[in-house]
């Protein structure tokens, strides 16, 4: 309920800076530090911390999902789905693929999802303070779902991609795996491999549905650690796990797809969709997606990212998600109705994903494990009242992820697990293709950690 995630948010990450540029202890906190952490309600509360670190804007309040989409789309061509026109320089680089170290947004994100593994480091080295074994089971697999969460969209953004099939050897970001009491001291630290960084999320996750309940109320549930685990392997191209871990949340979570499209979104408590979200309320911050996403009238910027023709004519002429966008009528630009309460929750993880990912992987296998990929499918499409197909290819369901996820922080993963282009020549008539590998869909290494870590190896095209 809305009254009691108000005690969520409220509390700080305790000892953790919320500074965007720092991963640190505040000075005068360090020794207030040893007292917090040598009683149960101070880790408890370090847990809670670690939620609201999670709630930024700069991380999943709002920002990681629109990441997505600026590296997804490129420029200013008439044939994309998306089109960019704020004013934030930072942002525009990522979508014109001219990103800088010094970029203090990537720089925010980065440092914000090591102070989540930090806390969530902090919280498992301190379990023994919690009394109750089984209350201990669950803090600990909130914390591993927490890790995991952060580390994912790390390798994500700031390595190049997993790839099927291969030695995945390419430098991924830098494991933390102990608790940092001291930042005084040199931690210096080379980046570990996209493979070992995988195996670090994988390990995690798989702790946390063993340890987690099957409700948890609006924090993690071992449901929501089986869903992100059913994403990581459909991002590593491991279909046969994504397949069985999104049939078990499917089958066994007690969600459900809400009863239209539009119910799906801007609530402020956890509707039965809702397999994992991001908690926002009025006293404690708001909805970034919103800030970019919608008019003014609605808490937004007016419309920095607009919906495009490209985009809508992809929509069958009965299908309610393709009109499900409003004009802002201070500028007439189109924009998505899924973002339209500047304090609802950010989802993170629909049940309408699980399906995408068990169709998408049983039809890869030739396997029926669940139900048919096209059951699964036109299930999808007629809450939407899309039409059911009656046949179904590949293409079909990766557009079918396109139209039910939109701007909900998918294009650029799906563009590079599928190993596919962005058109990036003049008229969008293909002749010049940025390959899903690309440098430049590559988030720098903030030059912050490059100065202050000597053994780190900076990102190709971003210097040293």
């Amino acid at each position: 309920m809305k009254a009691n995630k108000l005690i969520l948010l409220i509390i700080s990450a305790v000892f953790f800076t919320s500074c965007e540029n720092e991963l640190d202890l505040e000075p005068k906190q360090r020794e207030d530090a040893e007292v917090t952490l040598s009683t149960e309600a101070g880790v408890t509360n370090v847990l809670t911390g670690t939620y609201a670190l999670a709630a930024n804007g700069n991380a999943y309040g709002g920002r990681i999902l629109l990441y997505a989409d600026l590296l997804g789309v490129t420029g200013e061509l008439n044939t994309t789905d998306l089109r960019w026109r704020g004013s934030f320089g930072e942002l525009r680089q990522m979508y014109l693929k001219t990103m800088y170290s010094d970029n203090v947004i990537i720089e925010g994100t980065y440092s914000r999802c090591y102070s989540m593994i930090n806390a969530a480091n902090t919280v498992i080295e301190n379990i023994d303070k919690v009394k109750d074994p089984d209350r201990q089971d669950v803090m600990i697999g909130e914390a591993n779902f927490l890790r995991s969460l952060a580390y994912f969209d790390l390798v994500r953004f700031f390595a190049k991609p997993y790839v099927a099939g291969q030695t995945n050897s390419q430098l991924g970001v830098v494991i933390r795996p102990n608790a940092i009491y001291d930042f005084s001291v040199d931690l210096s630290k080379e980046r570990s491999t996209v493979e070992e960084v995988y195996k670090v999320i994988i390990d995690g996750l798989k702790l946390a549905y063993t340890n987690l309940p099957e409700e948890n109320s609006f924090y993690a549930d071992k449901y929501a650690a089986q869903a992100l685990l059913a994403r990581v392997y459909l991002q590593q191209g491991n279909y046969a796990l994504a397949r069985d871990a999104a049939d078990d949340v499917i089958e066994n979570s007690g969600h459900g797809l809400s009863a239209n499209y539009a119910a799906a979104f801007n609530h402020d408590t956890d509707q039965t969709e809702d397999v994992f979200a991001i908690q926002i309320t009025k006293q404690t911050g708001l909805n970034d997606a919103v800030t970019f996403y919608a008019s003014e009238d609605n808490g937004g910027r007016g419309g920095d990212f607009t919906l495009r023709d490209a985009y809508l004519n992809k929509f069958s002429s009965t299908d309610t998600r393709g009109t499900f966008y409003y004009e802002n009528p201070a500028n007439g630009r189109i924009l998505t109705s899924k973002f339209t309460d500047q304090f609802a929750n950010v989802g993170i993880i629909r049940l309408a994903e699980l399906y995408l990912i068990r169709a998408e992987a049983n039809f890869r296998l030739g396997t029926a494990i669940g139900d048919t990929p096209l059951n699964d499918i036109n299930t999808i499409r007629e809450r939407a009242n899309a039409g059911d197909l009656a046949a179904l290819t590949l293409d079909d369901i990766l557009l079918e992820r396109e139209l039910e996820l939109g701007m909900e922080g998918f294009l650029i993963h799906d563009i590079k697990r599928t190993q596919r282009s962005i058109d990036i020549s003049v008229d969008g008539d293909g002749s010049d293709l940025l390959p899903f590998d690309d440098d430049t869909l590559v988030f720098p290494i903030p030059l912050k950690e490059t100065d202050a870590n000597k053994k780190i190896t900076q990102n190709p095209g971003y210097g040293s």
